[in-house]
C-alpha cells in the first residue's frame, strides 16, 4: 500500500514514515460523565484527527529506520522501496534524493520504529546543518498515551483522578503549543512534555486519557499554558517567582498545599518533599567556577575566593528570592531558577527547587562548605504531581484539581 503525502504544509522536506492503522482513537465512544463538561469552540480539531508533530532528535548524526512489519520508503511520488520487517535503513543510507525529501510507510497494523523504539503515525526525516531533524507526526490522544504514563508513573486505583488531570494538563499544553512557526510543535523531552512513544504506553493512562477526552483546561474561554512539576513542598509559585524574566499570569499563581485542618500537605508523601545537598569547599568552587559565569556577570575564570553565599530575600510563595555569591573578584546574583542551574550536584543535575534555606560554614575568611535545605522538585509553576495524587487520595476529582492548581480557570471540551 502506498499514500502520497504532503511535505509543503510542515514547512520541511523530508523523509516520512508512516504507520498505516498504528493510530488509535481514543475519543469515541464518549465515556460517561463528561456530559456536564461545556463544548467549547477553539481552533483545534478534537484529539483523534488533530495531528501534532514531535521532535525526537533536532541533530541526529545516526540512526535507524525500522518497523515492527512491512514497510517501504521513497521519495517525492516515486514508488517506494519495499522492506521486511525488521530490516534497518541507517540514516546515513538513504539516497541524496531521499535526504532531501521522501516518504515511506508500514503495512496495515505495523509500527514504525527509530533507534529500536516503536512509534504511532509518521517519522519525518530532514536533514538539516547540524545532522537529522527526525519528527514524530501523529493524532494528539496518540501523542498522549506515550506523554501521561512517564509523566505521572504507575498510580493505584484510587489515585486515578490524578492521572486523568495529568491527561487533560498533558492535552492542554499540547494545544497551546501547536504552531506554525517552525517544522515541530514541541520536543519529545523535559523542555516540552517527556514522550516515549509506544513503549511507554501504559492501559491506565490509556483509560485516563479516554475519560477525559478532548478536555482542556481554559481561561477566558481558551486552552492556557499549563506547566506542571514534581512536588511544590508546600506551596506552589506565581511564574515570576522562578522565571523571573517572564510575565505572570492570572491563572499561575501560588497555591498552597496545605489539608485544611491540619498541618500536613497533599503533597508530603513525595520522596523529594524535603531534602538536603551539601558541598564542600572544593565541590562548591567546582560548580561555581563551572557554572556561575553563565548566568552571572561573573569571569569565565580567576573567579577568586569564595567569601561568602547569602539569601536576597523571598517570594510570594516562600521560595528565595536571589542568592548572592561573594568572591574576590566581585559579588554576583543569582536569580530565581537560575540558583538551580548553578547549585549541581556532582553528576550535573540541577538543584532540586528553589523552595530553600542556605547556611554557610567558613574557615580563614573562606567559605568552606554549604548546606542548603529544600522543599520540592521542580520549578513549582501550576499542577504539583504529587499535590494531585494527594488530592485524588482524598477524593477530589480531577476537575477540581485542575481548577485549583490553575485558579480562575475553567474545564471545557474541544468541539467535534
Amino acid at each position: 500500500m502506498r499514500r502520497s503525502i504532503s511535505h509543503s504544509a510542515f514547512g520541511i522536506v523530508g523523509v516520512a514514515v508512516l504507520g498505516v492503522g498504528a493510530c488509535v482513537s481514543l475519543s469515541s465512544p464518549k465515556p460517561a460523565g463528561r456530559e456536564n463538561i461545556p463544548v467549547v469552540h477553539v481552533p483545534y480539531k478534537p484529539g483523534s484527527v488533530q495531528m501534532v508533530r514531535i521532535a525526537l532528535e533536532t541533530a541526529a548524526k545516526t540512526g535507524t529506520i525500522s518497523s515492527t512489519g512491512q514497510w517501504g520508503m521513497g521519495h517525492g511520488d516515486a514508488q517506494a522501496r519495499r522492506f521486511e520487517a525488521a530490516v534497518e535503513i541507517p540514516l546515513d543510507s538513504l539516497s541524496a534524493a531521499e535526504r532531501e525529501g521522501s516518504f515511506a510507510e508500514a503495512r496495515e497494523g505495523s509500527l514504525i520504529t527509530w533507534n529500536g523504539k516503536k512509534y504511532r503515525g509518521i517519522l519525518r526525516i530532514s536533514r538539516t546543518d547540524s545532522g537529522f531533524l527526525v519528527i514524530n507526526e501523529l493524532p494528539m490522544d496518540s501523542y498522549l498515551r506515550g506523554v501521561v504514563p512517564l509523566e505521572i508513573g504507575n498510580r493505584t486505583p484510587g489515585e486515578m483522578a490524578a492521572v486523568e488531570a495529568q491527561a487533560v494538563a498533558a492535552r492542554t499544553y499540547a494545544y497551546k503549543h501547536l504552531t506554525a512557526a517552525r517544522a515541530f510543535d514541541m520536543y519529545a523531552t523535559v523542555q516540552d512534555q517527556v514522550y516515549g512513544g509506544v513503549d511507554a504506553e501504559k492501559p491506565q493512562a490509556d483509560a485516563a486519557i479516554m475519560n477525559t477526552a478532548d478536555v482542556v483546561v481554559l481561561y477566558n474561554g481558551q486552552p492556557i499554558t499549563t506547566p506542571y512539576h514534581s512536588t511544590c513542598g508546600g506551596s506552589t509559585a506565581a511564574v515570576s517567582e522562578v522565571w523571573y524574566d517572564q510575565p505572570d499570569e492570572p491563572y499561575l499563581r501560588p497555591v498552597s498545599d496545605r489539608i485544611p485542618g491540619t498541618d500536613k500537605f497533599y503533597c508530603d508523601a513525595s520522596p523529594r518533599f524535603s531534602w538536603t545537598q551539601s558541598f564542600d569547599a572544593a565541590g562548591l568552587r567546582a560548580v561555581m567556577e563551572k557554572y556561575l559565569a553563565n548566568y552571572t556577570n561573573a569571569p569565565k575564570s580567576n573567579l577568586g575566593r569564595i567569601t561568602d553565599i547569602s539569601e536576597q530575600g523571598r517570594t510570594p510563595s516562600g521560595r528565595m528570592r536571589a542568592l548572592a555569591v561573594q568572591t574576590t573578584s566581585g559579588t554576583y546574583t543569582l536569580k530565581g531558577n537560575d540558583i538551580r542551574f548553578v547549585l549541581r550536584d556532582p553528576k550535573g543535575a540541577i538543584l532540586n527547587s528553589t523552595f530553600i534555606d542556605v547556611q554557610e560554614s567558613k574557615a580563614n575568611g573562606e567559605v568552606s562548605s554549604l548546606t542548603v535545605s529544600g522543599r520540592g522538585y521542580g520549578h513549582g509553576i501550576g499542577m504539583c504531581q504529587w499535590g494531585a495524587i494527594g488530592r485524588a487520595r482524598a477524593g477530589q476529582d480531577f476537575r477540581t484539581i485542575l481548577e485549583t492548581y490553575y485558579p480562575g480557570t475553567t474545564i471545557g471540551r474541544i468541539a467535534g
